[in-house]
């Protein structure tokens, strides 16, 4: 999870970034969540999670997202996980995403979550997750 947030840290940068973890039905979006939330301390940089209170745009946005950009200054990341976060209407307010799958063939039948995710992420074996290389090519 160190190296997702070393990805995080070089593509989006910390200054007050929001994170958003989704995912299939069935894995722990809590768990991957908690973990990113380390991987960023491993690079020094202050993260915490939060649990979406809806999948509603207006709502992510008045209760989590516009708080969170103007309180506080400097570094932060926020890591928001929940279900929907990665629909075509609330893809817009996260700065990185990623989604997290458990079982094969899943791919072929979210192709529209691979190309919205900055991610994505394989908790198979919840122990080892590792990182997936989706390429187009």
């Amino acid at each position: 999870m160190a190296a997702i947030a070393g990805e995080v840290i070089t593509q989006v940068g910390t200054n007050r970034t929001v994170v958003a973890i989704d995912g299939q039905d069935g894995t722990d979006l809590e768990r991957v969540a908690a973990a990113l939330v380390s991987g960023f301390a491993q690079h020094g940089v202050h993260a915490m999670a939060a649990a979406a209170p809806s999948s509603d745009i207006d709502v992510l946005r008045s209760d989590i997202v516009i708080p969170f950009r103007t309180t506080g200054a400097g570094d932060g990341v926020l890591v928001v996980h929940g279900t929907g976060l990665l629909a075509p209407r609330t893809r817009t307010l996260w700065r990185w995403s990623l989604w997290v799958e458990q079982e094969s063939g899943r791919l072929e039948r979210r192709a529209d979550v691979k190309i919205a995710a900055s991610a994505v992420l394989d908790v198979t074996d919840p122990e080892h997750p590792r990182r997936e290389w989706n390429d187009a090519c």
